[in-house]
């Protein structure tokens, strides 16, 4: 398998996911870290500093990942990461997010909608790398 040197982690709670996602993306060459929770989720990325990293909202409660998010905003080591949220919480809530990305209230580049189409989740990652680059 070529790698294309981009290192990616994950904070999702479901591991079923990370075994879905990691089909998604190794086969196009990034390297992948799965975290099941939030904790585990932050000091992997600081320790590792990844390229990017992929964030479920729902982990140990409804509403954690923005939590995270907001945090890893504050950290000198992630702040400058790129956060992509993976989450099914639009559809379950009734809620459309897109209006708020990169905002105070939702401080991540994109957000993406589970089920996620493996197209999709490919061209959302380099697209969002090809935008810090």
């Amino acid at each position: 398998m070529a790698t294309n040197g981009k290192h990616v982690v994950l904070i999702e709670d479901d591991t079923d996911m990370h075994d879905v996602i990691r089909m998604m993306l190794e086969p196009v060459g990034y390297t992948l870290t799965c975290c099941t929770t939030g904790k585990e989720g932050v000091d992997t990325a600081r320790r590792e500093k990844p390229d990017i990293i992929l964030l479920d909202i729902m982990l140990s409660s409804p509403t954690e990942g923005f939590h995270l998010a907001y945090e890893m905003r504050k950290d000198e080591v992630l702040k400058d990461t790129p956060i992509i949220i993976i989450s099914s919480i639009g559809q379950k809530m009734g809620m459309d997010f897109a209006q708020e990305l990169g905002s105070d209230y939702v401080p991540v580049e994109l957000f993406l909608e589970k089920p996620l189409d493996t197209q999709q989740l490919r061209d959302s990652v380099e697209q969002v790398l090809k935008q810090r680059a």
